[in-house]
């Protein structure tokens, strides 16, 4: 089904909570794969608090590896994300609470995406449905070390390009932290940061093999790698059009200039 996306797997989870039972039974689905399908629940837990409620879905949410776009502990309102994959974007599973013990959860489907309601209504039910009382917040949870994602440079810029067409301000929090190990040919070194290389990758690869690039090379998203101190002589010793492949994490997304920057980088041998 060409053009139509998977929920992600996160969401997928049993539950368990005897909380769940009102989760689910306040389930409801509405829209339909044309205008994008939503989902809506809502729990009631006495002498919950809304800083409580969103402290405690907040650090199941990272337990889960998903990223934490906003968070307001007074205001009751949280949104959160599983990092997209090669079968599914990332979707926001946005969380209010209030004072009474209220907590509302709601996903919206983009159009034309598949999803399948019983599993969705588990997954989102095990995020609100293990909720206990509490007035106060709890600490904030350390997320799980990441492990590098192995992806091509043109591949990881058409990814986070087509999601700043869709909104280039989540962006920063969407891939803040993640760690890439990338793939890709060498377009050049230069100076960067107190001393410091940058390399860049080839934004395409050519259309026939030895011949020049497409001209949508000089347009294209472009993925930039900020080297370690420590990696000055890998970078003396790079030649144009070398295969490499560095390993960094997430630093910014520049879309004016159409550069994706990872920091820290080192050389894969």
């Amino acid at each position: 089904m060409k053009g139509k996306f998977l929920v992600p797997l996160v969401l997928l989870i049993p539950s368990l909570s005897a909380v769940a039972g009102q989760c689910e039974t306040n389930f409801v689905k509405k829209g339909n794969m044309i205008t994008g399908t939503e989902y809506f629940t809502s729990v009631q837990v006495s002498g919950l608090s809304a800083a409580s409620a969103i402290g405690q879905v907040r650090n199941a949410g990272i337990a889960r590896n998903m990223v934490v776009l906003d968070e307001d502990l007074n205001a009751g309102t949280l949104v959160l994300e599983e990092p997209s994959t090669a079968m599914s974007r990332p979707l926001p599973l946005q969380v209010t609470a209030d004072n009474s013990g209220t907590v509302t959860a709601s996903l919206k489907l983009r159009k034309a995406s598949v999803g399948h309601t019983e599993e969705i209504k588990k997954g989102i039910c095990e995020m609100i449905g293990s909720l206990k009382p509490g007035k106060t917040a709890p600490s904030r949870a350390a997320a799980p070390k990441p492990l590098p994602t192995v992806i091509d440079a043109p591949r990881l810029a058409r990814e986070i390009e087509a999601q700043a067409k869709e909104n280039a301000a989540v962006v920063a929090d969407r891939y803040k932290g993640r760690v890439y190990t990338v793939k890709g040919s060498n377009a050049g070194v230069s100076d960067g940061k107190n001393g410091r290389y940058y390399v860049t990758f080839q934004a395409t690869t050519s259309l026939i093999p030895g011949m020049a690039g497409s001209d949508r090379e000089l347009f294209a998203t472009r993925v930039r790698c900020l080297l370690q101190p420590n990696q000055k002589a890998y970078a003396l010793t790079l030649r144009a059009n070398d295969r490499i492949q560095l390993t960094g994490t997430f630093d910014e997304y520049n879309d004016t200039d159409f550069v994706v920057e990872l920091k820290d980088c080192v050389g894969v041998k």
